[in-house]
């Protein structure tokens, strides 16, 4: 399960009002049978067989009758024992999102997300309770209750809904990085212009330390554009890039094939949650996905399709053919916005105090703690930090 279908689930659970539980499968990959002969070599502390005592253990082997943890091939053994089980307990699966698998009934419905050997479920109760039991009957499990944590967000639930945060996260890597009594700012970026050499913020050097194998939690919650366009759309962005002609049309270039990637994921979004909701039996409103953009001239051709210009010369039509036909087909809606109201620039610029504020209001932020002159504010699918890097 990735995490933006983990992302999705949670929402339906919240609008939904459904339960969610997690349960861990005690020593998951022990249960995959392998398909192929393989064979290891004797682990120390491992009794030979008194016929072989005489031989070196070097010319021995065994034979594995089960998976193990560290075979390459152990999670997909073990996936294709916990499908095969749970397809015959009558749950459908699709290959949109073959970690998530659902079972409807008269009275309600379960989804099981499976996530290595950790299983969210969510649902009505009497088909989570029942999940559970048949579940245990088969594998040894840890019930663990409520979902409170998983890829790497802590979860917390209300009456009213459900909240999630990354905390714990985030005081680890300020603690790390010596933040963790940094003078808190009223924008998590100050907005002025900076010098590239002083620049606190400026490429990585090789003696420079990064996040390291921390940042795997960052995909979790970060807003889902493909990285390195994304990375470089902020480098010609930055205040000491020069504004010239070929800076003007290598940023049009980028956020063109930008806004049409997001095409192809939005139809990938809208059949995974299409199946899902038809699969569990939740009747919605077929509507087309609207995506906001800020730039004009990027709306125009892509509604109006390919016009061969100096800027559009290096992309390929079929960038705008597919766009076009999405839109003609209802299932994508462009919709220009200005960038004065554009919300996802809390995420890539450094905005003055009034605008910033603008924005966590339109996103319905809320402040989940205020301790010791420390404030995580906790957006949908983000966190933004604010603190002082003087």
């Amino acid at each position: 399960m990735d995490a933006i279908t983990f992302r999705f689930l949670m929402s339906l659970a919240a609008s939904q009002n459904l339960e969610m539980y997690l349960m861990d499968v005690v020593t998951a990959y022990l249960y995959g049978s392998l398909e192929n002969e393989i064979y290891m070599k004797i682990p120390e502390g491992l009794k030979m067989p008194e016929d072989l005592k005489s031989k070196a253990k070097e010319i021995c082997s065994v034979r594995l009758q089960r998976s193990l943890y560290g075979l390459k091939q152990s999670g997909r053994m073990w996936y294709n024992r916990l499908s095969e089980y749970l397809l015959s307990k009558d749950y459908v699966n699709n290959a949109i999102c073959p970690c998530v698998f659902i079972k409807k009934s008269s009275s309600g419905f379960v989804i099981i997300a499976v996530y290595v050997d950790d299983l969210n479920m969510i649902g009505t109760q009497k088909e989570i309770d029942d999940a559970r039991t048949h579940m245990k009957e088969e594998f040894e499990m840890k019930d663990l209750g409520k979902t409170k944590f998983c890829l790497g967000l802590q979860i917390e639930h209300f009456q009213d809904g459900i909240f999630v945060h990354q905390s714990n996260y985030t005081k680890r890597v300020l603690k790390r990085f010596y933040m963790d009594k940094a003078t808190p700012l009223s924008t998590p970026m100050v907005n002025r212009s900076l010098d590239v050499e002083k620049d606190p913020f400026r490429p990585c050097e090789d003696n420079e330390e990064v996040l390291g194998p921390e940042d795997i939690y960052q995909i979790h919650t970060k807003l889902d554009h493909k990285q390195v366009m994304f990375s470089q759309l902020v480098e010609l962005r930055s205040p000491g890039v020069r504004k010239s002609k070929l800076w003007l049309q290598r940023l049009q270039i980028m956020q063109k094939l930008l806004l049409s990637m997001k095409h192809v994921e939005s139809v990938w979004l809208r059949s995974m949650t299409h199946h899902i909701q038809e699969s569990s039996g939740i009747v919605t409103e077929k509507e087309p996905t609207k995506i906001f953009e800020d730039n004009s001239a990027c709306v125009t051709q892509l509604k109006e399709g390919y016009i061969k210009s100096d800027r559009t010369k290096h992309i390929p039509p079929r960038f705008f053919s597919y766009t076009q036909e999405l839109q003609k087909n209802q299932e994508v809606d462009i919709e220009y916005i200005r960038s004065s109201d554009n919300a996802a620039d809390l995420f890539t610029k450094a905005l003055p105090t009034t605008v910033f504020k603008k924005h966590v209001h339109s996103m319905e932020c809320v402040v989940y703690k205020t301790c010791e002159k420390k404030r995580l504010y906790l957006f949908q699918g983000e966190i933004m930090l604010r603190y002082s890097f003087s």
